[in-house]
Parts: structure tokens; sequence; C-alpha cells
């Protein structure tokens, strides 16, 4: 017997959790959250019911909630090293902001990393009657899909991947194993993203134009993964002027040069790196708003970080530029500066002089992605899709079932499958 339960990031992206329940075991493939006030956390799983649990990557959607399971037991996680690194980081930061709402502390979360189990891709792991390993997902450097055997049935959870090759992570190929069970993320599954190689000329032309123009350009960016791949990407299209990383995104970047093996090419992103200017406090970033060409900085979505120091002194300012380069969430100060062309600075709406542009890179797959994804899994594995907002996860279940005459669906919280 082996079952699937789904406890959430259901018809939404956050809360990521499933639940692996063989003859023998429980495994738990991810326990993230929804940061807010409350958090959200998945379903209740106890954590004396469980043998072990795996983290995908280091996003908090993914990973965020697993401190909960560290309050009185001793349980194993397991995760590549780089990930175990970025986790620590990010809900340290988590904690910082949002302690009120959280039922863990710092403690819970230093219980946590003392089990910890670094893996390398393709390691195998034997736990009870489950076996499983990790597999490279080109999502985030150290981000992984899980792939699982137990009582004669192989289960392929998919977290977040992205078949493109990045500056910093390879693209994702079609797995060769025959799957039973297929539990993949549909994000983009009715969006696609642009070219990568035109988006990246368009993005390095447009800040070379502001800063020809006089001005500097803010890039607010993830600190996990895309504030890297940005000073990688305005490096490999050998940008001159100097570039400066702050927040967040600078330890991060130290956790990549200790673990090389986490991008895609190490001499390269060891190059670029060195070539940026890391703020180590206020009189850099005052310097940074004289001198800088380029400013990459946290949050990704301006809702709070580095960035918004940056905000402050260059919204006004029509010959700088800002420049957003994820996906907005609707409600987040980027996703209101997109819309309106205001910032919300001390608490007051201004509307915003600098040229404000979008470039839409990602670490996810689009949808022809996805798709041809689930065309080159070899037999007919039943597909449950998650981590999309509620449309996108029943188009691309109604796809496969059409299109591939596969058995698939997309599940509610709470639903259990035998597989």
């Amino acid at each position: 017997m082996v079952k699937l339960s789904f406890m959430g990031g259901t018809h939404e992206v956050g809360r990521n959790a499933i639940l692996v329940s063989s003859n023998e075991a429980k495994l738990l493939l991810d326990y993230g959250v929804k940061v807010g006030e409350p958090t959200e956390f998945p379903a209740h799983v106890r954590a004396k019911d469980l043998d072990g649990i795996v983290i995908a990557h280091a996003h908090l959607d993914h990973s965020g909630g697993v401190p909960m399971f560290y309050l009185s037991e001793k349980k194993p996680f397991f995760a590549t090293a780089t990930t175990t690194e970025m986790v620590k980081i990010l809900v340290e930061d988590m904690i910082k902001l949002n302690s009120y709402y959280l039922p863990f502390e710092y403690i819970e979360l230093d219980n946590m990393l003392r089990q910890r189990n670094d893996l390398s891709y393709g390691q195998a792991v034997k736990m009870k009657d489950i076996d499983f390993q990790l597999v490279n997902a080109g999502h985030i450097p150290g981000s992984a899909m899980v792939d699982v055997d137990v009582n004669g049935k192989s289960i392929l959870y998919t977290s977040d991947f992205n078949a493109v090759e990045t500056r910093i992570c390879h693209g994702v190929k079609p797995p060769k194993k025959k799957y039973d069970a297929v539990i993949i993320e549909a994000t983009y599954a009715t969006h696609e993203h642009p070219e990568r190689k035109q988006l990246e000329e368009d993005f390095v032309k447009a800040i070379k134009d502001v800063n020809n123009d006089g001005g500097k350009v803010l890039i607010p960016a993830f600190a996990v993964g895309r504030s890297q791949e940005m000073f990688s990407i305005l490096d490999a299209h050998k940008f001159e002027g100097e570039i400066v990383l702050d927040g967040m995104a600078r330890a991060v970047n130290q956790i990549l040069l200790d673990h090389p093996d986490s991008v895609k090419t190490p001499q390269a992103y060891y190059k670029a790196s060195g070539v940026v200017q890391e703020i180590r406090g206020w009189r850099d970033r005052r310097r940074a708003l004289s001198r800088a060409k380029a400013i990459i900085a946290p949050s990704g979505m301006l809702q709070g970080g580095t960035a918004m120091f940056y905000l402050e002194k260059m919204a006004f300012q029509p010959e700088d530029g800002i420049f957003l380069v994820s996906f907005q969430v609707p409600g987040t100060g980027g996703s209101k500066l997109l819309e309106t062309g205001m910032v919300t600075i001390k608490e007051k709406d201004e509307k915003v002089r600098a040229k404000v542009r979008h470039f839409d890179f990602s670490s996810h797959s689009g949808a022809s992605y996805l798709k041809a994804f689930l065309k080159g899994l070899k037999g007919k594995p039943d597909v449950y899709v998650v981590h999309g907002e509620p449309d996108s996860c029943d188009y691309l279940a109604q796809w496969t079932q059409d299109e591939l005459n596969m058995k698939a669906t997309a599940p509610n919280e709470g639903d259990e499958f035998t597989v």
C-alpha cells in the first residue's frame, strides 16, 4: 500500500506539503508556509508519526513550516547542503519579522538543524520500506525533485522545476525512469515566459540606456537565486558599470561560493561574484547611490528589505530606473508599482518618476515546458497537479487528461489517493 496525502499547496501557491505513507513509514515532502498576518501552515501532521522530512528547496513556501516538527521530536530531514544553508537564513529572517505569528522560535530551528542530512543528487536513502533520492530540479541552486520507490511503486515529486537553462542552473529534462505517479507544479500552466536569450539582451540594454542618460538602476530581486542570476547575466554580457549587491543576497552568494557544485558553471559564477561590490553598511549604501550603475537588493516584490532604502532615494529621479525582475504577487509593493505607478513611502502613496520596467525572468517552467515534461514521461503515470492558482491547476490536469490520456487530478487540501 502506498498513500499520497495532500496537506497543502493545492489550488494555491504556498504551504506545499505532501505525505507519502507506506506499509511501514511516513515521509513528508516539504512543509511550507504562506507568510502573512497570520502565517498560514499546511494541515497538521503529528511529528511523532513521521519517519523523515525532505525539503526540496529553500523557498519558504516549501520549507518554512519544518521547524514545527522540532518542538520536542528528533526527526531526520534531508536536503542538499545548499538548500539547508539557505533555509537557515530564510527561516531566521522569517522568525525575526513574523515571530508573533509563528508557533516556533530560533531554538526549534537550531534543533532542526542538528537533524540535517545533506544529500547529493542521486544519493540513495533507505527509510524502512521507502527508498528515495534527490534529482536536480533546475529551479534555484540546490533545488531538487524527489524520486521515491516504495512497495513496488515509483513516485516523482517535481516540486518547483525549470526546464530552461539559466546563468546559474541547468535546465531539467523529462526523466527516463517510468513512474506510477507524478506530482507536478502548475505555477505557470497558463503562461509562457519570453525567450531567455532575448530577454537577457533586452534587460542589459535597458540598464545601459538608463546609465547613458546619467541614471542608475535599482533591481529589486529575490535574495535566493534571482539576485545571483542578475549579476551573473550582467557579467556575462560584459557590463562595465559598478554593480552592487545588498541585503540577504550577500549571505546567499557566500553559500554558493562555499558550495560551487550547486551552480551550473562554478568558474563563471566565481568570476561574476568577484566583480560585484557587496554593501557592508550605511556608508556603502550612500556611496552606491552616487557611484553604482546597477543596484541589486531584496526584496524582489518591494515588501521591505534593503531595496526600500534605494527606492525611497531613487523613486523621484526621472533619470533613474526601477527594474522588477520577477513575478509580483497581487497586493505587494511591486505589484502596486506596476499597476498604478505609485509606491508607499513612509506610509504615504507617492508617484514614481523613475523609469519602471518589468522583465519576466522566472525560475519555473512556462506552459509549453510543463506540457513537454508531461509528454516526455514514460508510460501513463497518474498525475497530480499542485502549486498553482486554481485555474492553472485545473487547466493542466484537464489538459493532461484530454491530450495525453493520463489519469490526472488537481487535488484539494486533505485529499488522499492510493498509488
